[in-house]
C-alpha cells in the first residue's frame, strides 16, 4: 500500500479551516447538548515511537501514518461536563525505522495502536460546539508482518487529550472536528532484548455525534 503524501495537507487545511468555522458559530437556535450521547470520529493519525532496549543496545525511533477510528459513548452529569469511555483504533502502515542515523522502511508491516479508556469532556457553553477533554486508560499493541504472516501484541497504558468543535445539523445529530494527541508506553521482550516503548500519536479526526 502506498503512502500519504499529497492527500495529507489537504486534509489538514480542510479540517482545520472547517473547525474554525464550527468555533466561530454563536449559537444553533437554543439547541442544548444533554442527556446521553454516541460519538464517531475517523481521520488520519501520525505516530512517533521511541524503542529503547536494555542492556545497552541500540535505540530506534519509528514514524508513520495510517487511519484512526474512535467511538465514544457517554452521557451528560451536568450540562457542561459528559463521563464515559472511548475506544480508539489505529493502524499505522509501512512505518519508517531510524537507528544510528540511517532510516530504513518497514515494508509490508502494520502497526496497530488500540486503546480502551475512561473519557471526560467539557463544554464550556452546552450551547456551543466547543469541546475538550482527555481520556485515560489500557493500550494493546499489535505488529503484524503482512508478508511472513507472523504478529506480536503488547500491553501498556494510554493517556490522550483532545480539543474539537461541531455544529448542529439536525435536532439530534452534530458534526464536527477533532484534534488529538495520545500518549502511550509498553514493553516487550519478544524478540530479545528486553525493551520499552513510549509513543505519541497525533490525530485529526472528522466527528459525528449523536446525544
Amino acid at each position: 500500500m502506498g503512502r500519504a503524501s499529497g492527500g495529507v495537507p489537504a486534509f489538514v487545511i480542510g479540517a482545520s479551516l472547517f473547525l474554525a468555522a464550527a468555533a466561530a458559530r454563536a449559537d444553533d437556535g437554543g439547541r442544548v447538548h444533554q442527556g446521553r450521547f454516541l460519538r464517531v470520529a475517523t481521520g488520519l493519525a501520525y505516530l512517533r515511537e521511541s524503542w529503547s532496549a536494555s542492556g545497552g543496545a541500540g535505540d530506534a525511533v519509528h514514524t508513520g501514518w495510517g487511519p484512526a477510528l474512535d467511538v465514544e459513548v457517554g452521557k451528560f452529569v451536568r450540562p457542561r461536563l459528559v463521563l464515559g469511555g472511548s475506544l480508539q483504533l489505529t493502524g499505522i502502515i509501512n512505518r519508517d525505522e531510524t537507528t544510528l542515523g540511517v532510516t530504513y522502511p518497514l515494508d509490508d508491516t502494520l502497526h496497530f495502536v488500540d486503546t480502551l479508556s475512561a473519557l471526560v469532556d467539557f463544554y464550556p457553553n452546552p450551547l456551543r460546539g466547543l469541546h475538550f477533554g482527555g481520556s485515560l486508560g489500557l493500550a494493546a499493541i499489535t505488529e503484524l508482518d503482512t508478508h511472513m504472516g507472523g504478529t506480536q501484541t503488547s500491553l501498556g497504558f494510554a493517556a490522550a487529550l483532545h480539543a474539537g468543535a461541531e455544529l448542529f445539523v439536525s435536532r439530534r445529530w452534530s458534526a464536527g472536528g477533532m484534534a488529538r494527541l495520545g500518549f502511550h508506553r509498553y514493553g516487550s521482550d519478544t524478540p530479545p532484548p528486553d525493551a520499552t516503548t513510549t509513543g505519541l500519536l497525533a490525530s485529526l479526526l472528522l466527528a459525528f455525534t449523536f446525544d
